[in-house]
């Protein structure tokens, strides 16, 4: 499984965010499921930074079978339509924007009881 995440990395004034989070779940991430062959798609916006990390604003997360299968949905035309969507935010967006395309070790997920959480009644 491979990954591409596009990270916007700066800040979106205060008044803005909630326009820009709504327009990013409303009008970019229902596009982003348009390409061909995606298997997921989500978008994540910070909360905290630590250790002096990036700060990263949002990111958001496009799955595949296959590098080869990522190149194929981005000559797509969506990927202009995407690229001409975000071209209308980016005003509310004071930074950068960059990828990474990753290559998926593990994704495992955890059953409650196996992360030594009890459930309560």
């Amino acid at each position: 499984m491979i990954v591409r995440t596009a990270c916007f990395e700066g800040t979106v004034k205060p008044e803005d965010v909630d326009r820009f989070d709504a327009f990013v779940a409303d009008e970019v991430v229902p596009l982003m499921k348009h390409f061909p062959g995606v298997r997921s798609v989500r978008v994540l916006r910070a909360l905290s930074i630590e250790d002096e990390g990036p700060r990263l604003y949002m990111t958001f997360e496009s799955c595949y079978d296959s590098v080869e299968a990522m190149e194929r949905a981005f000559a797509d035309p969506v990927r202009q339509a995407l690229k001409a969507r975000i071209a209308q935010i980016w005003p509310f967006f004071h930074g950068r924007l960059f990828h990474i395309t990753q290559k998926v070790l593990a994704d495992e997920a955890v059953q409650a009881a196996e992360s030594g959480v009890a459930e309560r009644v």
